[in-house]
């Protein structure tokens, strides 16, 4: 496993760039937030002993595209999502009556804003639960919620969105730490693709037929 990036740091309250956007890390002018590499690939697959195909065919599927708000200049902010209705359950504070576009009883896809938008309701947030908020929300490539940080290979939350923003070698790794630790992995390598899918997936695989994406995207990869 590399050493985490040294410089990248983690603050709050937030920090201000000269464009006006606010951000919960320190990064070093000149950093690099650099995409997945075929040494990247190459590192993860001697890692978790598992093929670079098959990693390649995870992140083709079940990737959000590129880790980071390619909209914004860098340091790019991650992709995240914050969930209220996890923000309810997490935080003892009744956020609820203050704030029901933070803090939701139940899922409603309308809280959402989307984009760099996203930030400004973690940052909200923060302001009233900041470790709740943070594990309130999900990041990156596999977009895995904050309260998974430990399930995603790290010590402590802060440390989790250190890592989201130092790179996608970064969150691709807890992605695959998060198919480890829930006992995935061994589907993956026999390419038992409804096993996975249905463990990573949930029930949406069935609706939406990750298992049958996984499948092309492996053959399509693997005879490349």
């Amino acid at each position: 496993m590399r050493p985490i990036p040294s410089g990248i740091d983690y603050a709050y309250p937030s920090v201000s760039y000269p464009d006006g956007r606010k951000s919960i890390i320190k990064i070093p002018i000149g950093y690099i937030q650099s995409a997945l590499s075929d040494q990247d690939y190459k590192d993860l697959s001697d890692e978790f002993d598992l093929e670079v195909a098959l990693i390649k065919a995870v992140m083709e599927v079940e990737s959000a595209g590129s880790g980071f708000l390619l909209s914004e200049p860098a340091p790019s902010r991650p992709k995240i999502l914050f969930e209220a209705h996890w923000f309810y359950s997490l935080t003892p504070k009744p956020v609820s009556r203050t704030r029901p576009d933070l803090s939701s009883r139940s899922w409603d896809r309308s809280l959402y804003k989307g984009g760099s938008a996203e930030w400004g309701r973690l940052l909200d947030a923060m302001g009233l639960d900041e470790v709740q908020a943070l594990k309130s929300a999900s990041y990156g490539l596999g977009q895995v919620m904050g309260f998974n940080y430990t399930v995603a290979g790290c010590d402590s939350i802060q440390q989790f969105v250190q890592e989201n923003f130092a790179g996608e070698y970064w969150q691709a790794r807890h992605m695959m730490n998060f198919i480890v630790s829930n006992g995935l992995r061994s589907a993956l390598k026999r390419q038992d693709w409804t096993t996975f899918a249905l463990g990573y997936n949930g029930s949406d695989q069935r609706r939406n037929g990750y298992d049958t994406k996984l499948a092309a995207a492996f053959s399509s990869i693997a005879a490349a």
